[in-house]
């Protein structure tokens, strides 16, 4: 099964970090990192065009899409509404944190099939256990 993760952020610099980090990391093939942060135009911001624009290039992916803030958020939700129903089911929206969710969900995707797997390591990346200080 293909993979594609999608990083949503406000800053292109910040998405850029992230896959580069991920992606000397995880070598597996079967995974695709597309950094969607910025406007087009390369503004602060972000674009649910682009977002679709990774999507359309992951065909027969399923698609994880990590987002940061804000905008972020709602530009990865708009996305998500434009698809038709056949391709909603392939583009999940992570809640979970976007660095530490995003890694987790690479390097898991990278070994596993198992979406439920895969979605569930990222949604639990994000705790480091210091509530006990």
């Amino acid at each position: 099964m293909k993979k594609s993760i999608l990083l949503v952020s406000h800053s292109i610099k910040i998405t850029d970090g992230i896959k580069e980090m991920i992606e000397q990391m995880q070598k597996s093939e079967s995974v695709q990192i597309f950094s969607l942060g910025g406007t087009a135009e390369g503004e602060l911001g972000s674009d649910s065009m682009k977002i679709i624009e990774a999507f359309n290039d992951s065909p027969d992916a399923e698609c994880l899409v990590f987002a940061d803030l804000g905008s972020a958020v709602l530009n990865a939700e708009l996305a998500f509404d434009m698809l038709d129903e056949a391709q909603q089911a392939r583009y999940h929206l992570v809640d979970a944190p976007l660095v530490e969710g995003a890694f987790a969900a690479a390097i898991t995707a990278g070994v596993s099939d198992d979406l439920d797997q895969i979605l569930q390591e990222a949604k639990n990346a994000g705790r480091k256990g210091w509530d006990n200080r």
